[in-house]
């Protein structure tokens, strides 16, 4: 039988490393979503019009699904609902 590698006391602390990793994996999602949303209109991505980019109600839309999506399933692994 292995030993736990932390004690249960320490599980709130490992759910809050989780989801402060999920924000963070959720910011690159993010910009890739952007990424993916340019290369389809311009057919090129620069730095600078990723920045400058501007989403519009579709965009804005399936965001707010993917991050649904995602924050669900973290929230669910952890036995948690909202």
């Amino acid at each position: 039988m292995t030993q736990p590698i932390l004690a249960p006391e320490r599980l709130d602390d490992v759910a809050l490393a989780l989801l402060t990793l999920t924000k963070e994996v959720w910011v690159l999602a993010d910009r890739m979503h952007v990424v993916e949303t340019l290369l389809e209109r311009n057919g090129v991505v620069t730095a600078e019009a990723i920045d400058r980019f501007e989403p519009d109600a579709a965009f804005t839309a399936e965001n707010d699904r993917r991050r649904r999506r995602l924050a669900d399933g973290v929230f669910a692994a952890l036995g948690a609902t909202e």
